[in-house]
């Protein structure tokens, strides 16, 4: 039973440093100068995080933490910072926790709890980002408020009953597990788009006349859409690398964050979209009788939306490349036989901040790293 009791305690410390290493240490360290909580033995290695100096420091770092969590995107630098930090102070945590043990076995214990820690800080990081792409502060006080309470509550069921924090943070970092795949999607795109958006922060003005449209075709691609949906090579007008968003009733299901090629034919029926996911290459069809195409302006990307009876596909572009978005969306209108009229365009972002575009900025390459040509993957 101490076994397991000095494990709950280690694995709950270095889980809760993820979120918030600096009021994990300070809550610990209170509880242990004040007497609310009195050490055995086996847990005197704790000790020290009742020194005066440590609680200090732990004091000043989180009130930085505090307000730096609070703030849009701030936090993202913060977390970015932190991507060292918190998992090494939960493997220091967890080590103290444990106390005297075989190096075999500290060693070990390490290893979990550094990867224990940053789990819980790659969840916070991927929330963090997916709540930044509307850059209003109220979700932020909100989850930043809530994950204090929760480093919080889980503190007192550590000291209290750590047994049953063995189980719960280790269900919890199963659960984690299952879901990072997504969440590793998430930080990589936001992060992708954050970096587009500081080096073409302009507005989106109106298309002047259409860009030519890349096509570019390799063995692998061709095979792919030959054997799914029975598309030649010639069929093929334009191959456009972009990311999937959020997309409903498409057969096949498309998941947002996948990287891919979008993909035009002289067939006017419907759109593709080849991306990997699981590990192989996939083909999502767009149907696109009735349907309607639109761009929109959000904070971090363009938009292009295209909806039909019971779908609603969302891929997105980087800020900058508003004439690309739009010229394609000109030709899925075509395709479709629609008015080839640009719709009115909607800016969403907020980009109040911004005055204007540089008349002397050149088109960016449009094969610039979204998904590897040749290369479907």
């Amino acid at each position: 039973m101490h076994i397991l009791e000095q494990l709950g305690l280690a694995l709950g410390l270095a889980s809760l440093a993820g979120l918030n290493l600096y009021l994990t240490v300070l809550i610990t360290g209170l509880a242990i100068r004040f007497d609310w909580v009195h050490l055995a033995d086996r847990y005197q290695h704790l000790d020290v995080l009742g020194h005066p100096g440590v609680l200090a420091v732990a004091a000043v770092l989180f009130l930085l933490e505090f307000f730096a969590d609070k703030v849009p995107w701030v936090d993202s630098l913060w977390d970015s910072v932190h991507t060292i930090i918190r998992p090494i102070g939960g493997t220091l945590l967890a080590i103290q926790a444990l106390g005297d043990m075989p190096p075999y076995i500290q060693v070990a214990a390490a290893l979990m709890a550094g990867g224990a820690a940053l789990t819980t800080h790659g969840a916070k990081a991927g929330t963090r980002l997916l709540i930044n792409h509307s850059p209003e502060p109220v979700t932020n006080i909100t989850m930043s408020l809530a994950e204090d309470a929760a480093v919080v509550g889980g503190m007192t069921l550590i000291i209290l009953k750590p047994v049953i924090a063995l189980a719960v943070f280790s269900a919890l970092l199963v659960i984690l597990w299952m879901i990072f795949p997504r969440l590793w999607r998430i930080i990589r795109t936001t992060l992708w788009l954050a970096w587009h958006k500081l080096r073409m922060p302009g507005r989106r003005y109106p298309l002047g006349s259409p860009e030519t449209l890349a096509r570019e075709m390799n063995d692998e691609l061709r095979d792919l859409l030959k054997v799914k949906a029975g598309i030649d090579d010639l069929d093929v007008k334009w191959t456009i690398p972009c990311l999937s968003a959020k997309c409903k009733g498409i057969k096949g299901g498309l998941s947002p964050n996948l990287r891919g090629l979008l993909i035009g034919t002289s067939r006017g029926d419907s759109l593709l979209f080849v991306a990997n996911r699981m590990l192989r290459d996939r083909l999502f069809q767009l149907p696109l009788a009735g349907a309607t195409v639109d761009v929109e302006s959000k904070f971090l990307s363009e938009n292009l939306v295209v909806e039909s009876h019971g779908m609603r596909a969302v891929f997105r572009f980087p800020r900058g490349q508003g004439d690309l978005a739009e010229t394609i969306a000109l030709r899925v209108r075509e395709m479709t036989g629609r008015s080839a009229e640009l719709a009115p365009m909607t800016d969403l972002g907020s980009e109040s901040a911004y005055l204007g575009r540089s008349e002397e900025i050149a088109p960016e390459p449009r094969n610039d790293g979204i998904l590897p040509i040749p290369a479907i993957g």
